[in-house]
This record gives C-alpha cells, sequence and structure tokens, in this order.
C-alpha cells in the first residue's frame, strides 16, 4: 500500500507529456483514494477492477462531464453546462444541464435546479409493481407504476413519498379487477395532494387510473381517467355493484324490483345510471324501487320510503357525495292514454285512463306504496249516451272516505287523486 501511495502522490508528475498504462493481473485493481489518513478517514473514491467493473464514489459530492462555460442566452452572462451531472447528496441524474454561472452562483437562466433533457431512440423500461391492496401501501423511491389488483370490498391507502425528497417524481396507478373497496391515494400525513392538506383522490371504478407529479411544496394530479364499467343488467333484485350502469328488465306483470344502493360513506362520487324496461318489453303493475342504505338519503327518499320509478323506459342517475346519495339527472318519458273497459286495478305506471261511456266498471288505484310521492292519476268517462258508471276504490274503499265516487258523465265526468306518500287525495274534479 506505501508504494502505491508513494505513485499516486507522483502520478501528477510521472503523466506529464506521455501515455500512462496501468496493467492489471488477473483479480488486481486499479485504485484512487482520497487524502485522507491511512486507516483512518481514507477511503476508496475510484475503484476499477481487471474484470471491467467501474466503482465510483462520490461520498455526498457530485459527478459531472462538463463542457465548460459559454454564453447560453446571449446576455454576456457566462454559464456553465454539463452533458451529465449527478447530484451525489439527493442521487439526481441530469442530461444536457444549465448548472449555474461562471460566478458560482447557482441555476441557468432562471436559477433552475438539476433538470433533464435526454433523447432516447428507443423503449424504456420502468419499475412496475403489482399490489394486491389487501393493507395500506407506502410508495417507495423505486416505485413507478403501480397496478393495483382490487379483490377485497375494503378500503386501501396508497401513501405517497414525502414532498421534501420527491420533487419531480411521477407515480402512475391502475386499478384492476372489480372489488368493490375503494383505493384512495394521499400524501404523507400533513403533506398536500392538488394544494390541498391531506387531500385525496379515490379510485372507484375497474381500469381507472391517476398520473401524479411532485412539485416544490405538493404532489400534482396530471391525467386521471375513469373508466365506464360495463352494464350489470337484471330482472330481479339486486345490490348494485362496481359498474355504473344498470339495465332493470321486468320479465312477467305485476313484478317488484328492488335496486339496493351502497353505503354512500363508502362509494364517494361513485355515479349509477338505472334504465327500467332497458330491453323494451312492457307488463302491467310493474314496481321499480331505488333503495338506499338504512340511515342514508337518496334526495328525499329513505330506506323504508324509496325512490319509485313508475313510468317505462324510464331513467335516473344518482351520486354519492360521501354521506347521501343524490339526484344529478332523471328521464320519465309520459306514458300512453290507455282506454279500460272491464274492471281492474290501475297500474303504478298509468296517468291517464279512459272509460268507454257505456262502461260499468270498478277501478282500484294501486297500493300507495308502489308509487312514488305526489304520484297523479286521471280517470276519464268518455262523453257519450251510454249508461256505465266508473266508481274509483282504493283497496275496496271509496277515496276519501266517500261512499261513493262515481264518474257518471252526468254530475262528474273526470277525477284527478294524487297521493302524498299515505293517502290518495281528490285534486280536482269536474
Amino acid at each position: 500500500m506505501k508504494k502505491f501511495l508513494l505513485l499516486l502522490a507522483f502520478f501528477p508528475l510521472l503523466i506529464q507529456a506521455q501515455s500512462v498504462k496501468a496493467k492489471l493481473g488477473t483479480g488486481g485493481s486499479f485504485i484512487i483514494l482520497n487524502a485522507g489518513t491511512p486507516g483512518v478517514d481514507e477511503f476508496v473514491k475510484l475503484l476499477i477492477k481487471e474484470t471491467g467493473e467501474v466503482n465510483w464514489y462520490l461520498d455526498g459530492q457530485d459527478l459531472f462531464v462538463r463542457d465548460g462555460f459559454f454564453d447560453a442566452f446571449g446576455n454576456g452572462i457566462l454559464h456553465k453546462y454539463d452533458f451529465m451531472h449527478i447530484d451525489g447528496v439527493n442521487g439526481r441524474i441530469g442530461f444536457n444541464i444549465l448548472g449555474g454561472k461562471s460566478d458560482g452562483s447557482p441555476g441557468g437562466e432562471n436559477n433552475l435546479p438539476l433538470t433533464s433533457s435526454v433523447t432516447l431512440m428507443g423503449s424504456i423500461a420502468t419499475k412496475v409493481r403489482i399490489l394486491d391492496a389487501a393493507t395500506n401501501y407506502e410508495i417507495q423511491q423505486d416505485d413507478h407504476i403501480l397496478i393495483i389488483d382490487k379483490t377485497t370490498n375494503t378500503t386501501s391507502d396508497m401513501i405517497l413519498s414525502h414532498v421534501a425528497t420527491s420533487r419531480g417524481r411521477e407515480y402512475i396507478f391502475k386499478r384492476n379487477d372489480n372489488g368493490t373497496g375503494k383505493i384512495i391515494v394521499k400524501p404523507a400525513l400533513g403533506e398536500k395532494l392538488n394544494g390541498i392538506v391531506d387531500g385525496s383522490i379515490t379510485l372507484g371504478a375497474e381500469n381507472s387510473t391517476l398520473e401524479v407529479v411532485c412539485g416544490p411544496d405538493s404532489w400534482w394530479v396530471t391525467s386521471e381517467i375513469s373508466i365506464t364499467a360495463l352494464a350489470q343488467v337484471t330482472t330481479t333484485s339486486i345490490t348494485a355493484s362496481d359498474k355504473n350502469i344498470i339495465e332493470v328488465n321486468f320479465t312477467s306483470a305485476s313484478q317488484n324490483i328492488d335496486i339496493s344502493l351502497p353505503a354512500a360513506a363508502d362509494h364517494e362520487d361513485k355515479l349509477y345510471t338505472i334504465k327500467r324496461n332497458a330491453n323494451g318489453a312492457l307488463f302491467s303493475g310493474n314496481v321499480l324501487r331505488i333503495v338506499p342504505a338504512s340511515g342514508e338519503n337518496l334526495d328525499q327518499s329513505t330506506f323504508a320510503s324509496p325512490y319509485l320509478m313508475d313510468n317505462d323506459f324510464e331513467s335516473i342517475t344518482v351520486r354519492s357525495n360521501g354521506t347521501s346519495w343524490v339526484i344529478l339527472n332523471k328521464y320519465k318519458p309520459e306514458n300512453a292514454i290507455r282506454e279500460v273497459s272491464t274492471t281492474s286495478t290501475i297500474s303504478s305506471s298509468d296517468r291517464t285512463l279512459l272509460i268507454p261511456s257505456s262502461s260499468t266498471i270498478d277501478l282500484t288505484l294501486p297500493d300507495i306504496t308502489t308509487v312514488p310521492l305526489g304520484k297523479t292519476i286521471t280517470v276519464k268517462r268518455k262523453a257519450g249516451a251510454g249508461a256505465g258508471v266508473v266508481t274509483l276504490l282504493k283497496s275496496g274503499v271509496a277515496v276519501e272516505g266517500v261512499a261513493s265516487l262515481t264518474i257518471d258523465g252526468t254530475t262528474l265526468s273526470t277525477v284527478t287523486v294524487q297521493s302524498d306518500g299515505s293517502a290518495w287525495w281528490i285534486i280536482s274534479k269536474f
């Protein structure tokens, strides 16, 4: 070692005006040490092995290949230009960098930190990690793309790395599989996402993706895609799944179907569009109810008093605000006027009924629980010389306690009744 140190001491003198060769035998190495005291603080700075392996120890210093100083912006100020620059403190690497000014002050034109400009003539490979999202996960320094197989109904937090050590870093999240649990991307406690302290983004739908990048004091969303899932088709009562569209198809008359919404608190920002009679088939007496979870609301509707979709081809779009479900849009087509000539029960989807003047029939209003609050039904007897009498009943009892509510063409030709949720009331008659 002493001989080697002596050689290094005279190394600058020996290499003047001549070529230098270092021939290494099998297993040999070429070593450059720092100026420390042997055995105390003497460290290897550069190690080249005979096998071709090269180790360069920065020890918190920078490594760069530099072009020197030049007038980069034509303003007479000299800037240093690095073809490659490795930051030995933060572990960053940059290419084609304006590294600072000739007076030693930092930055390029706008005091830029270490940045990169790289031209690649082929593909680039980055770290891809597969997560099962069974538990929370803290994003690691070597992570880049994270594919999350969410097969459970639990909530999983994806916790971003600290801003102070992540500036410029990018992460890409993709939700895979079809569990109904939430995947929440959030910053470290007390830090910012989209400029909001302890902000968060939820990946709700299957195949949703999210890209974030770290700025000087916050993580920022650069891209967010929420894929609309395929339709959930049903002919029976169900609980809504992770799919965004629900098609309800009746298969017979007098069929009741409930669509139960999951807890709004567990599905914040979730969107459902529900369509009645998506297959176009029509049957009488069908009831479709949208039922929020117990203790929650769908606008003014509750678990005990669900929202009723009583018209054929009706559709509604609802969304969770994290506390309850709200109606964003609805389409309620008018039903055609229906002519009735025999005793029957009025369907919950009926709106206006025409009765021939010669028919004597009883019409029973639908059960109050099968129609929405405010539902109106109009019964009109056609004009004519017939002596038919129409009696309007509620489960065999006259409406509003009237002993005989008739439409006979003389004293009464039309009656409109409306539900208040517990009883039918006469709104108009003539």
